[in-house]
């Protein structure tokens, strides 16, 4: 995964940030840190790694848009338009991009539904 700078792709008025559309499209949460997103421009729906790391962005996405540009694709680009207006998922949860203390919570909360006890809570 490399860092990724959304907002010069923004002020560039690059390919990847003007193809990305999330209203359009389709995103669908797969883990924390993953989507499935397909553009409707796109023949094929691509997998998306992306979180908050270090006050930005770090991620990845399986398209050649990706692996062959140094800023992020369109997919990537789509997920993160997503955040920023709001727009709901497949699922219908608005597209939230995480962080690691997110996966932890995330982590936590399965253990407690589990029949698992929170730290301090006594029964």
């Amino acid at each position: 995964m490399r860092s990724l700078n959304f907002e010069a792709e923004r002020d560039e008025g690059t390919d990847s940030w003007t193809r990305a559309d999330p209203l359009n499209g389709t995103l669908a949460r797969l883990t924390w840190e993953q989507w499935g997103v397909h553009l409707p421009d796109g023949d094929d729906a691509h997998i998306v790694t992306l979180r908050h790391e270090n006050r930005g962005y770090v991620g990845e996405c399986d398209c050649s848009g990706y692996q062959f540009h140094d800023g992020p694709c369109a997919h990537l680009c789509a997920v993160r338009k997503a955040e920023f207006i709001g727009i709901e998922d497949a699922a219908g949860e608005i597209v939230h991009i995480a962080d690691e203390m997110d996966a932890a919570d995330q982590h936590v909360e399965r253990a407690v539904a589990d029949g698992g006890r929170r730290r301090g809570e006594h029964r």
